[in-house]
């Protein structure tokens, strides 16, 4: 059982979570359960929403939220908080993460989001956010032996290397594909020397970061390494690859995408206009721009790593928060220890 758990369920009412990202806010609102026998939790959603507000756009200029994102952002917001409130939650928690933590003018972004929603948005650190997401990336996922996590987002790239389960080692990248479209795909289609540049940029970053994590890796003993995904570049590459003409969550998640897929699917949306992009994501045109570097991205991770797939998980952050707000509404915080590497 896990330790500090009473083997009662906890009995609230629906709780929420949600996540404002550096280019997607996401809102889930479930019903928690913890199963004592299983040592794991299970999580029913009632409703789920996400909206594409492209917060961090523009950010790395002045280090200054924009004043159409704001307006953007609380609007999503004020959405989502309609709906927590059709929903009658128990309890609700807002996390933000790299574009507040970076943004000079955040806290004038949440005084106007308290003001606007009463929503109390904490922001939490790059570690905080890998360690989060790697609690719901596993929500009904096996916890292999050992396994490398990764979360590609609009301002940071999370890695997060688990034993078990159990976070060992994590790391928030600066590496997101907010930042990268604005300055490397500012063409249409984008020049062959702004690929190359952007390449080498990843390439860099990845290498230097991914050094504590090469050691602790192993693709040759059984069980070896798995290698597990989330959030909008591998879960829409995953949609691409099953050609599916709008998202489904049940199509996409748990997929297994290898490694030559990925680089043929770059290899396509790399060197053509957004309307020719369009062809490949008929769902989801607000990400004709940021689908070329988060692919290039899982791309570079995987040839570093030397990984051959990677397991697609469709759940992430957004379910890290409930299942530590359900640890909190029982009287546990257990948090698992782990080393940040320099």
């Amino acid at each position: 059982m896990l330790k500090g758990y009473n083997s009662c369920i906890v009995k609230t009412g629906p709780l929420a979570a949600i996540d404002i990202g550096t280019n997607t806010f996401r809102l889930l609102i479930a019903n928690v359960r913890f199963n004592p026998l299983k040592n794991t939790f299970s999580i029913r959603e009632i409703f789920s929403d996400r909206i594409i507000t492209r917060l961090g756009e523009g950010l790395e200029s002045d280090g200054l939220l924009k004043k159409q994102a704001i307006t953007g952002g609380l609007a999503a917001l004020r959405k989502f908080s309609d709906s927590i409130d059709r929903h009658r939650v128990y309890k609700t928690s807002a996390v933000a993460t790299s574009a507040l933590r970076e943004a000079k003018n955040s806290d004038d972004f949440i005084g106007k989001a308290k003001g606007l929603t009463g929503l109390d948005i904490k922001i939490i650190s790059g570690e905080e956010e890998a360690r989060l997401t790697a609690s719901g990336m596993l929500t009904d996922i096996a916890a292999p032996e050992t396994a490398l996590m990764t979360d590609i987002g609009g301002g940071s790239t999370e890695l997060i290397f688990a034993r078990r389960g159990k976070p060992v080692i994590v790391k928030s990248i600066d590496l997101g594909v907010v930042y990268l479209a604005g300055k490397y795909m500012r063409h249409d289609p984008p020049l062959k020397e702004d690929l190359t540049a952007m390449d080498r940029c990843v390439s860099l970053r990845l290498g230097k970061s991914m050094k504590p994590y090469l050691k602790l890796i192993t693709h040759d003993s059984k069980p070896g390494t798995v290698f597990i995904g989330t959030a909008g570049t591998i879960t829409t590459l995953a949609a691409v690859m099953k050609k599916l003409d709008r998202f489904e969550h049940k199509k996409v998640h748990r997929t297994r995408l290898t490694l030559e897929k990925v680089k043929s699917i770059f290899s396509a949306i790399s060197g053509i206009t957004s309307v020719e992009r369009a062809k490949f994501l008929p769902f989801g045109p607000e990400r004709l721009d940021i689908i070329v570097p988060g692919t290039l991205i899982l791309l570079k991770l995987m040839e570093i790593s030397g990984f051959r797939e990677i397991i697609v998980s469709d759940y992430g952050l957004r379910e890290g928060i409930l299942i530590e707000l359900h640890k909190e509404l029982s009287g546990t915080d257990e948090r698992e220890s782990f080393k940040t590497p320099d």
